[in-house]
This record gives structure tokens, sequence and C-alpha cells, in this order.
């Protein structure tokens, strides 16, 4: 029921009315250099942008500090973005320019394919028996030999040596010895060669600097008898043959 109000009693403000809002409060732009920061950082992996993104990046940073202006969250995440992409062409150049580094490359890029009936350090394969040459050394292709006939050699396994420079004969011979001693364990036949007085010595075939360098790390444990009497396979039956082997 509405009951008037008396000369000396105000009028009731109704629920929620409040003095009219004073002026709007200002309101920052954001920064232009902010955006172009964030733009050019997101186009580093063309890496001309990265070195202008860089520097209006710092000037985006300063205009937007202290509430100057916004877009600061923008500045900073052109930069942390230009500096991904500016680590990675740093790392990429420095890996094309240094003699002793390597790429993914896959192992054909430096392996010429060796003639028919002959095999190098590319495409050599467990199993395979072939005719140590007078040379033992690397980067030499072999005339490959059924293992049904006489041969001095045979591949029994192989391992990924570890990265790094390209290693010398020394550097490289632990490695090997635990690999290659590892496999010989599993797939060598030792007690028939032992049995027919068979003399072999443990030798390995590792890349050549020009295969190193662009990415082949596969070496080759063989057995060699320096007076080619191997005969038959030295392989266990059912012997693991992959590379890297076991």
């Amino acid at each position: 029921m509405y009951e008037p109000q008396g000369p000396g009693t105000p009028f009731a403000q109704p629920y929620g009315y409040s003095h009219p809002p004073g002026p709007p409060p200002h309101r920052t732009k954001t920064s232009g250099l902010a955006i172009a920061t964030l733009v050019l950082g997101l186009a580093g992996f063309l890496a001309l942008p990265l070195l202008p993104a860089i520097i209006l990046g710092i000037v985006a940073l300063t205009q937007t500090g202290q509430g100057k202006q916004q877009g600061r969250g923008l500045a900073i995440g052109g930069l942390v973005v230009a500096g991904f992409w500016t680590i990675g062409w740093v790392a990429l150049l420095g890996n094309l320019g240094s003699p002793d580094s390597y790429t993914a490359s896959p192992p054909s890029a430096s392996c010429a394919a060796p003639p028919s009936g002959r095999a190098n350090v590319c495409t050599l394969k467990p199993g395979d028996c072939f005719q140590q040459p007078a040379d033992t050394g690397i980067n030499t292709s072999v005339e490959l030999i059924t293992c049904d006939r006489a041969h001095s050699t045979q591949v029994f396994g192989a391992f990924t040596a570890a990265d790094g420079p390209w290693p010398s004969g020394a550097e490289l011979k632990a490695e090997a010895l635990t690999h290659c001693q590892r496999i010989m364990t599993k797939n060598v036949d030792t007690p028939r060669l032992d049995a027919e007085g068979v003399y072999t010595d443990l030798v390995t075939w590792k890349p050549g600097p020009d295969e190193w360098k662009h990415g082949m790390r596969t070496v080759f444990c063989t057995l060699v008898s320096p007076d080619s009497t191997l005969t038959g396979s030295v392989l266990v039956p059912g012997a693991d043959l992959s590379i890297p082997t076991g």
C-alpha cells in the first residue's frame, strides 16, 4: 500500500539507485611496437625478421613499462619466440660451419655405390663374407664371397658408435670391444671354431671421416682369419643379423 510522505520526510530512494557516474576512466592504447614484435618473432623462421623483432621488442618494453601503454605481454612473448628462433639458427649455422660436426643427412649422402659384387662400410651387412684387403683401413670396398668358399672375414654383427668427432682406431677400441664381444657371445659358434683349430682376430670396420660427418655411425664387428681358412659361416643358427645387433 502506498503511503504518502509528510512534508518533513525525505523521499526514500529505490533499491539500486546510485548517483550519476563520473567521467569514464582513461583507457591506454596497446603499443603498436609490441604487436610488431610478436608478429616478427613468429616469423623468425625466415631469419631476417629476428633482428628487427629484438630491437622493437626492447623499445616496446620501455613503452609498456609502469602502465604507460598496454601490450607488455605481447612484447615479452615476441622476444621469447625470437630468442628461440635465434638459438635454432645459430645451432644450424654452427653445424654447417664446424669441421668436427655432423648433420642428420642419411648415410647415402656420402656413400658411393660400390661395383656389383662388392661392399663398402655403407652397404655391408651382418652375415657377409669377404676377403680382407691388404689394407684393413677405412672406407675401402671389398669383394663379397659366398660363405661356403674359403674366405678370411665374416661380419657377425654391428653396433652404433657414440656421437662426437670422428674417432681414431685407439679411441674406438674400448667401445668396440665392449659391443663386439657381447655380440660375439650370442652370434658366433666359438666352440666349433675352437674344435676346428681356426685362429681368428676381432676386427672392426668403421665409417670414414666423410661418412661420419654425414651421420653414419654403424661399426661392423668381424672375425678375420689371417690364413683365409674360414669355410662356412661362423654364425650360430638363428643368429641376430639386425643393425644394430642386439
